[in-house]
């Protein structure tokens, strides 16, 4: 799997594009700026990510330190507005946590977790489909006032900040898979990993395995 089949995965899974994916598209040069974030940050996102994909007979998120990577992509690829709604993304986890169990996430049974994050899920879900409409019916008003295919992306793009939020779940959910998927165990050991530059095999016998990584 190569990085533009995972982002389209994981647009799929989460019902919405990935945030952040225009800055991390392959031969873009980036830079590691400042994480914004603490390393008790990082540590709940760990918790929160090992939920979502926890380790079996392979890795979990947690071996993957999917949290840290967390923390650096918002600081590196996320706008302040997008930071800031991920920041109040993982306030509002954590208050409901104290809210319905009386305890912090991290202090919770792995079925509470579980009830915790499948609602979230739904309700991300349920979401995204309300933005995808909305982002359709201001494609198709900018098409009629605009025939022309560039002019009317100009004028689509401009209404998108009019379009409603996303669930504060969609970005976690889209981060932990990006960040596992593109880790060295997530890579190697859930994954198949391919070296580039190897061998050209254009005629090979799909055995039933997983995906290959690269």
């Amino acid at each position: 799997m190569n990085r533009r089949d995972l982002l389209t995965m994981i647009a799929a899974v989460t019902g919405t594009a990935m945030l952040g994916a225009g800055r991390v598209m392959a031969y873009v040069p980036t830079e590691t700026g400042r994480n914004i974030f603490t390393p008790e940050d990082a540590a709940f996102l760990d918790e929160v990510a090992e939920t979502i994909i926890p380790a079996t007979d392979t890795p979990g998120a947690k071996d993957a330190e999917v949290g840290a990577f967390m923390t650096q992509f918002v600081s590196d690829c996320y706008t302040p507005e997008e930071q800031a709604a991920f920041r109040e993304g993982m306030e509002t986890l954590k208050s409901e946590s104290q809210s319905r169990f009386g305890q912090d996430f991290e202090a919770l049974e792995g079925e509470q977790r579980r009830e915790m994050l499948q609602e979230a899920m739904i309700a991300a879900a349920a979401r995204a489909r309300v933005v995808a409409e909305a982002r359709e019916e201001m494609r198709r008003q900018a098409a009629d006032q605009q025939p022309a295919a560039e002019p009317a992306a100009e004028a689509q793009a401009q209404t998108e900040p009019d379009l409603p939020a996303l669930h504060w779940f969609t970005p976690i959910q889209q981060l932990t898979l990006f960040g596992f998927f593109t880790s060295e165990v997530g890579a190697n050991e859930v994954l198949r990993y391919e070296p580039v530059p190897g061998e050209y095999i254009g005629d090979l016998d799909y055995d039933g395995g997983p995906a290959w990584a690269t």
